[in-house]
């Protein structure tokens, strides 16, 4: 059996590098899947939900049980079940299916992504911020040349299916590996009760708003990941290749953004690293709402930068935070990113069916803005909480 944290890392960070190509996948393939179809761009964004749902369901079931047993297993299962959807998606002409099957692989992907969370955070407690970072840098690593991928495939005879069967087959390899790992259960040996610990994380109002941050500035995120391509193919007049492009440079952003905030998270505290990435995350987002052509291309890769380490580090936080739950928090933490995505890319669906695409983005954007402003209020109690558990933590290795 494999236990050698440095070895167990790298199949992790990949999972989540591939569950990152299926959300950059689903992003192209949209418009493509509203002709396959047959569907309006408010029933393509309830699909889209309906996975955002699943997400926000299995990262809170993935985190409790993180918490009771082994994450390696977790993350196994997650790997399977979505790639058992991505061979099967394509092949089905019906909504009713597709719904299901979308659904289906929404679990896969937070099963995924509250396992390798929890699991890293266990391997790697003295280094959070940072491990977190590089762990997400390979989400848009992966996701930066995913989009161009498709949109190749989209325009020869392969088609677009072929992609996701490849992802498939990545996914399945990944996850046979942790059939051979054994990481032991974190709570092993704690005398104090789980769902004692548990309850503490709702009784004061830190957790819950991180998990207002999470929701609405994570969500304006996924609205961007999921609804760019429309966006600029339908407002901005872009061709597929291009606007896969966009796409593709937001993912490159996001890459090179976790990169730097890993190594400012050894230098600055995470708290700060936070209100500056949601900053430069609205800016962008705003001059994309309103600038035109590839001035607007150019502010969404930047607002890249900015989603970059928001996620990871809110979970850094988190688990500095609620050290004796971190399975629990993160999940719940990223259930809410899924919660927030899905209603901010349903009300985007709505006011675009409605109104027009163009108008449509003012979602992304009021609630990039919000998260700004749940940050501004808590901003010092979050600083002096963040000052007390890592002067605690010094104590403790003291």
């Amino acid at each position: 059996m494999l236990k050698k944290r440095s070895v167990i890392a790298v199949p992790t960070f990949l999972s989540l590098g591939l569950m990152g190509s299926f959300h950059a996948f689903w992003g192209t393939t949209l418009p493509v899947l509203r002709d396959f179809l047959d569907l309006n761009i408010e029933q393509a964004t309830v699909l889209t939900a309906y996975n955002l749902a699943a997400q926000a369901i299995a990262c809170v079931l993935g985190g409790l049980l993180c918490d009771l047993i082994r994450r390696d297993k977790i993350l196994l299962a997650g790997c399977l079940v979505l790639s058992s959807g991505a061979f099967l998606i394509g092949g089905i002409v019906s909504y009713v299916a597709n719904i299901v099957l979308i659904f289906w692989m929404g679990l896969g992907c937070g099963l995924i992504l509250s396992s390798t969370n929890a699991l890293l955070v266990g391997l790697f407690p003295d280094r959070k911020g940072s491990i977190l970072n590089i762990h997400h840098s390979f989400y848009g690593a992966v996701s930066l040349v995913s989009p161009l991928v498709m949109a190749v495939l989209i325009q020869t005879q392969t088609g677009w299916r072929q992609g996701y069967t490849g992802l498939g087959c990545m996914l399945l390899a990944v996850g046979i590996f942790f059939l051979f790992t054994k990481i032991p259960n974190e709570r092993a040996g704690q005398r104090t009760p789980f769902f004692k610990d548990a309850g503490l994380l709702f009784s004061g109002s830190n957790f819950l708003s991180l998990l207002l941050i999470a929701a609405f500035a994570i969500g304006a995120q996924i609205g961007v990941i999921f609804l760019a391509v429309t966006y600029f193919m339908d407002a901005k007049g872009f061709p597929i290749v291009w606007a896969s492009t966009v796409l593709s440079a937001f993912f490159l952003c996001v890459f090179a953004g976790r990169l730097v905030c890993s190594w400012l998270a050894n230098h600055m505290a995470t708290t700060r690293i936070i209100l500056i990435l949601l900053f430069l995350q609205f800016s962008g987002l705003i001059v994309a709402w309103q600038a035109s052509g590839w001035i607007s291309a150019a502010a969404v890769a930047v607002s890249g930068l900015g989603c970059s380490g928001i996620f990871p580090s809110l979970l850094a936080l988190t688990g500095t935070l609620f050290l004796n739950v971190t399975g629990t928090s993160l999940g719940v933490l990223a259930a809410m990113t899924w919660v927030g995505g899905m209603f901010i890319v349903w009300m985007a669906g709505l006011l675009s069916q409605g109104m027009s695409v163009q108008f449509g983005f003012i979602a992304i954007v009021l609630a990039s803005l919000a998260g700004v402003m749940v940050h501004l209020l808590k901003y010092k109690t979050f600083l002096r909480a963040e000052t007390a558990a890592a002067t605690d933590a010094k104590y403790v290795d003291n």
